[in-house]
């Protein structure tokens, strides 16, 4: 399928300073993504340029963090994988691990929204300085193991088990690396082992595959990628018991800091015909949030027994660069099914915009340009409190002011052009002695 990507250059019209200044074309772009058979593969997908990444779904057992100020282990519950909290004893007692009553342990699973919550971080001795595998050393500052897991992978078709492990996460060092210890349940076949930064460098986790001792790289870089089709296992409330029962769903990620805010209740053909004021509407919509887009865009009809795409929600996804910041419309087409796990979607550029970075006001967005009669203004990453917003003419001549307040990283002005005159102007905002300036046109 054809993929159509414009991008123009703004000319250098300007009476201030301002820095890579680009034109994005509203465009809708039709696309698709290619799980395999059972959806077998992960999909990275670049929201702008249309780029896949793909890597298989089960060729990791957990994963760590890269974060440098994050602890987070998840664990890969479509590999079958369940994680059980050692109640017996805390490290101390690697050597008389045994299973007897296993079924009976509490057991945790990845957390469906925050990146930083994984199966082994959601037991509870969870507190100021513990994280549900270990505790933080304040002098060292590094997180070392407190406690012991049994790792128990599930047998064919989720019955049963097939395989069991001890587990103990020694020590999350301050420069990311995890050292870890496993082994069989009699301590046979004992192996240390960890995972570096250094191996995974501009990637979101380093993984690992107990069977070979796998460390296998999954991600393209955090820049070649804003979301992931790909398979989890979600949470299903159960009235019989009260409680929730777990399944295996084929759904969408975001990547951390990936915002996505969600529209509900329009149809796309309604959406459409105007979408020059959605990152506006939404604004306080917008959640960093792993599952934000998650698996509800499709329902299973099982009179038909094929999934049906629910024509009322679509997304706006915000997607961050190290210099720049740009919003797309997201919305869900058609999917094939298990035997070729294929998507379809739309994808479209939400408005023609100016970007820039600014060290005191951050991330810059004007849309759309050129203007009719209203320009909205985004200023994002930085609170920097009260600024004065002029639009002068090319004569320098001050047309219009408006007075905003950013107390958060996050926020969206609306300015009135509508009396404007055709033609180029300039929008100044002021603060504190720092200033910044970029052209717009009036249509």
């Amino acid at each position: 399928m054809k993929k159509i990507i414009t991008n123009k250059i703004l000319p250098a019209l300007t009476l201030f300073s301002f820095a890579n200044m680009g034109v994005e074309a509203q465009n809708v772009v039709r696309d698709s993504a290619i799980m395999g058979p059972q959806y077998a593969n992960q999909i990275y997908y670049d929201i702008a340029t249309g780029e896949k990444n793909q890597a298989a779904v089960n060729n990791w057992d957990i994963a760590h963090t890269t974060q440098g100020r994050d602890n987070c282990i998840r664990a890969n519950h479509m590999a079958g994988l369940r994680v059980f909290q050692y109640p017996k004893g805390k490290t101390n007692a690697w050597s008389s691990f045994d299973t007897a009553g296993f079924s009976n342990w509490k057991y945790s699973w990845n957390d469906l929204h925050a990146h930083e919550k994984g199966a082994f971080n959601l037991f509870n001795n969870m507190g100021v300085w513990k994280f549900g595998w270990g505790t933080y050393d304040v002098n060292t500052k590094d997180v070392v193991g407190d406690s012991l897991f049994l790792l128990a992978w599930t047998g064919p078709g989720g019955q049963g088990w097939s395989r069991f492990l001890k587990f103990w996460p020694v020590i999350q060092r301050a420069n990311g690396t995890l050292v870890f210890k496993y082994a069989n349940i009699d301590g046979s076949s004992e192996v240390t082992d960890s995972t570096v930064v250094a191996g995974s460098q501009g990637m979101m986790y380093k993984y690992y595959k107990f069977t070979g001792a796998v460390k296998p790289v999954r991600e393209p870089g955090t820049d070649k990628w804003d979301i992931s089709f790909t398979r989890y296992v979600e949470p299903v409330f159960n009235p019989g018991t009260g409680s929730n029962d777990y399944y295996p769903v084929m759904g969408i990620e975001s990547k951390r800091g990936t915002r996505v805010a969600r529209i509900s209740g329009k149809a796309y053909a309604d959406i459409m015909p105007d979408t020059a004021g959605l990152v506006g509407a939404y604004t306080k919509a917008f959640k960093d949030d792993l599952t934000a887009i998650g698996s509800n865009w499709k329902i299973f009809n099982n009179g038909t027994f094929r999934f049906e795409i629910q024509d009322t929600l679509s997304y706006i996804v915000r997607r961050t660069r190290t210099a720049d910041t740009s919003y797309w419309l997201l919305h869900m087409t058609g999917i094939t099914g298990s035997t070729s796990g294929r998507i379809y979607f739309d994808r479209m550029s939400l408005r023609n915009s100016l970007s820039a970075v600014h060290p005191a006001f951050g991330q810059i967005k004007l849309f759309p340009n050129p203007v009719e009669d209203k320009l909205f203004l985004t200023l994002e990453d930085k609170s920097f409190g009260k600024a004065k917003v002029e639009v002068m003419n090319a004569s320098g001549q001050k047309m219009l002011q408006i007075g905003v307040t950013q107390t958060q990283d996050f926020g969206v002005y609306e300015i009135g052009t509508s009396k404007l005159s055709p033609g180029i102007y300039h929008l100044k905002i002021s603060n504190a002695g720092s200033t910044f300036a970029a052209p717009f046109i009036v249509k």
